[in-house]
């Protein structure tokens, strides 16, 4: 009997044995058989469609594999290379060694100190409990700190991300013997790191700076920075603290799957940082800062003073002097709370610098100034001379009986601009800046105009850090009271609540010596690699040039010479030296007229001036002529051993 199916046909085979794909034979089809009937095997015919279907599924499946091992492996096989890498790599940065800093002649400023801190990384402890309680131990053990206290700070997550120091400053031998004990802890490492050194530290303090720890202000501004270095905190070190820092190199530390830690070892070396070259003159810098200090001490108490000279020609700054100065190593290497608090509370203010964070009356220095306003709006003939009888008086219309009188220092006579300057009348200034009788004055708008024109509200933009701006009084300012002819006057002379930082002061003034341009000042000479390869030098820029008449200029660099080659000039104390020089006094009211501050700007030689100078001493008892002797002194150092 034959079985009748529309989907097989019968296959004789030779051997009545099974095929193992027969054992999946259809048991419908064998329970029609009858008891009489041979089974007989069968086989499904696919046909043809059904061969190129299979061949096509697989041969699509061998293109998907195909393309997914080319894409894992070849197009994201770095990728991948790399996760694992960051998986079973672990790196903690080590900071670089610190550039230097030169003068301008190639003299160091400072130098570096190695010193070792042993540093907790928690990231780094084992995932284990057991062996993290072992490190933990080891860290009680040898340091006496609680392991609670080591828990709590590792339960935080604020902490736990960042490394802690867990002992500064180790000497050599014990850097020795803790690395030793801790050898193969990934989270205890101990590390090299830099304290500078300053060559001196009390002349340089306000100009360099000093290095601190980073703090959590600091990681906001610069997340790169690693929280257990040190870094710049004021003047230069901060300023180019990108610079100086190099580029820290990496500890390598490897582990397996379950994150245990394997072994460490030195991964990429750190990369020194870059060395600057400044403007300043270290024996200079030096000189002004003892002569300073020496003329200071023989006025006794506690005060002090400044003195900032620059190249007039080009605006490099050749000394910065802020005195008192505080000593920069002691905040290089870790100051106690007591002695920060000393310094704080000293009424000398040595944390405190003068020379860019000070904001003073400039007295009669701001003369030429407004000297340069009344020529500039033809308000006063330089040749034509007025009285001065020693003091103005102005009607008071609230108390005619009581008129307003506005001193001057001495009685002057009959006087020019070259006298007034000269001589530094301030009877003259009166008149030329609040007017009186025919001569109308500039009026304070005009002299707020030309003060904001000078920038005395504005950054000098040095490269140093907290550099303040000056204030100029105006009817628009001033608070509680109505504008009069006197405030006028206060500010003609320099007085009154017209404040001015001294290196601000000093470029405004120096740009009526130098043929009429503000140089921008700055400290930056240049900048060299680790390989003496200088990368970067500073140019000169002016900050605003020809904005007053040549003519103006002449006439006030005129006026400013014959205060020193006048018998009656305030500087004539001065024309005993070997060249030739100019300047301007000035004597600033402080503290209801209390207290006097004493300043003076010279530049020299007097033709084609190569250095401006500008000194001021706080609470002086005779005003500018204590600050004379200082500028007289320093000019004659800088002739005899820099040349003019």
């Amino acid at each position: 009997m034959r079985l009748n199916f529309r989907k097989y046909r019968k296959v004789k085979r030779k051997s009545d044995f099974l095929e193992p794909e027969e054992v999946l034979f259809n048991k419908e089809a064998l329970s029609r058989l009858g008891p009489d009937e041979n089974i007989q095997r069968l086989e499904v015919e696919v046909g043809r469609w059904g061969i190129r279907s299979i061949s096509y599924l697989l041969s699509l499946f061998l293109l998907i594999s195909i393309g997914t091992v080319f894409y894992l492996g070849i197009i994201k096989g770095d990728y991948f290379k790399a996760s694992a890498e960051r998986n079973s790599l672990k790196y903690i940065s080590i900071p670089a060694e610190r550039g230097l800093i030169y003068d301008r002649n190639g003299k160091p400023l400072l130098y570096n100190k190695p010193v070792f801190d042993l540093i907790f990384f928690p990231n780094y402890l084992p995932t284990d409990a057991v062996k993290r309680q072992e490190v933990l131990k080891k860290i009680e053990d040898t340091l006496k700190i609680p392991s609670q206290e080591l828990e709590a700070g590792i339960n935080n997550p604020e902490f736990f991300l960042r490394s802690w120091v867990l002992k500064p400053d180790l000497t050599s031998q014990e850097a020795i013997v803790l690395e030793s004990y801790f050898g193969g802890t990934a989270a205890v490492q101990v590390i090299r790191q830099n304290v500078r050194q300053y060559e001196e530290p009390f002349v340089f303090s306000h100009l360099l700076g000093y290095l601190g720890r980073v703090s959590s202000v600091d990681l906001e501004k610069d997340p790169d920075l690693l929280d257990f270095e040190r870094i710049g905190k004021v003047g230069i070190e901060a300023v180019y603290e990108k610079e100086l820092r190099g580029q820290p190199g990496q500890i390598t530390i490897l582990r397996n799957a379950a994150m245990e830690i394997l072994g460490q070892s030195y991964g990429e070396q750190p990369k020194n940082g870059n060395n600057l070259y400044l403007t300043i003159d270290k024996e200079f810098q030096e000189y002004l800062y003892n002569r300073l200090r020496s003329q200071i001490s023989g006025l006794g108490g506690e005060r002090g003073g400044l003195a900032i000279a620059i190249d007039s020609k080009s605006g490099a700054v050749l000394a910065l002097v802020s005195y008192p100065g505080f000593n920069a190593n002691s905040f290089s290497e870790g100051i106690s709370q007591e002695d920060f608090n000393a310094l704080l509370n000293s009424k000398s203010k040595p944390l405190f610098n003068r020379t860019v964070t000070g904001l003073y009356n400039p007295g009669s220095t701001i003369k030429p100034i407004m000297a340069a306003a009344g020529l500039e709006e033809g308000i006063m003939d330089p040749n034509k001379k007025i009285e001065t009888h020693g003091s103005i008086s102005i009607p008071n219309p609230y108390n005619p009986d009581h008129p307003s009188v506005f001193v001057d220092w001495k009685n002057h006579g009959s006087v020019n601009m070259f006298d007034a300057i000269a001589r530094s009348s301030n009877v003259y200034f009166y008149t030329l800046g609040g007017g009186f009788g025919d001569i109308a004055g500039l009026g304070i708008s005009r002299i707020d105009s030309y003060l904001k024109k000078f920038g005395f509200d504005e950054l000098s933009g040095i490269d140093l850090t907290n550099e303040d701006v000056g204030f100029i009084p105006s009817p628009e300012n001033k608070k509680g009271d109505i504008w009069r002819i006197g405030d006028t006057y206060h500010v003609s002379i320099g007085q009154g609540d017209l404040l001015v930082t001294p290196l601000r002061l000093l470029i405004d003034l120096n740009s009526l010596v130098n043929g009429g341009k503000i140089m921008k000042p700055y400290l930056l000479q240049s900048i060299s690699d680790a390989d003496g390869e200088i990368i970067k030098e500073s140019k000169p820029e002016a900050l605003l040039e020809n904005f007053l008449k040549p003519e103006t200029v002449a006439t006030l660099k005129k006026a400013m010479t014959q205060t020193v080659s006048s018998p009656q000039g305030t500087g004539y104390s001065l024309s005993g030296l070997p060249f030739t020089s100019g300047g301007k006094s000035g004597t600033a009211q402080i503290e209801a007229n209390t207290k006097v501050n004493a300043l003076f700007f010279a530049f020299a030689p007097a033709d084609q001036p190569k250095i401006s100078l500008l000194v001021l001493i706080e609470n002086a008892r005779e005003g500018s002529l204590n600050a004379i002797p200082v500028v007289k002194d320093g000019l004659l150092w800088y002739y005899q051993n820099r040349g003019l």
